[in-house]
């Protein structure tokens, strides 16, 4: 069963990164455990029998997982980050649970207060430091990799990294008396679905990915006005 897998891997550990091979090859283990339909049912994915493959949307992306071997690749056949790989594993293992539609800080998932000062610096500090001057291209890279915005702060973003786990991206602008400020902020039905330190990951994962959208979009954008 989908929850006794979950179980087994604890709450959350300290130690960060975690060993990627190691956990990467559990993650697979684990996937083989379970029936594929009740992981489809549970986790809001698709399952092609006929190619031996659950689809998994997420982003503005869509990812390939083969079953029961538990390879990851994009739609395209490309490879995909190690990191990321254990992420949607683990989301496909873990337990479900209904949207609740409120929303907490890392601090408030399970153990998620002992590790808010690395998270902030991996995560929250990095996403201030590029868009607290430029809260309209928070929304620009948002929506590019299929997000939507969201009424918080200066400006919101809401994404979608699984089916059935949000996770909201804010910023608060900073002027010559204020300097800029962020949260990212889970759905309060966060702790049933992954462990905290799978959040720490994916947090720093969405930032560097619209970082890097935010990067291409500016010259593109440059490039596009730049007189022939």
């Amino acid at each position: 069963m989908i929850n006794d897998v979950y179980h087994q891997k604890g709450v959350f550990s300290m130690a960060l990164p975690y060993n990627l091979d190691v956990t990467l090859a559990r993650a697979k283990v684990d996937l083989a455990k379970i029936r594929v339909e009740e992981i489809a049912r549970h986790k809001k994915v698709s399952w092609e029998a006929e190619k031996g493959f659950l689809i998994l949307p997420s982003l503005n992306e869509i990812y390939h997982i083969t079953y029961p071997a538990g390879e990851v690749s994009t739609a395209n056949g490309e490879p995909v980050d190690p990191r990321f790989q254990v992420l949607i594993l683990h989301y496909l293992t873990g337990p479900g649970a209904a949207l609740r539609g409120q929303w907490i800080s890392f601090k408030e998932l399970p153990g998620g207060l002992f590790y808010q000062d690395p998270f902030y610096g991996r995560a929250v500090l990095p996403l201030v430091r590029f868009f607290g001057s430029q809260p309209a291209g928070l929304l620009r890279a948002g929506e590019g990799l299929g997000g939507r915005p969201v009424d918080q702060g200066d400006a919101g973003i809401e994404l979608s990294p699984f089916p059935r786990l949000p996770v909201r991206i804010v910023i608060w602008a900073g002027d010559e008396e204020i300097p800029a400020s962020g949260t990212i902020l889970f759905d309060a039905s966060a702790p049933e679905m992954l462990a905290t330190e799978d959040f720490a990951v994916l947090a720093e994962y969405l930032v560097k990915r619209l970082k890097c959208l935010a990067k291409e979009q500016t010259l593109l954008s440059s490039m596009s006005s730049a007189p022939v």
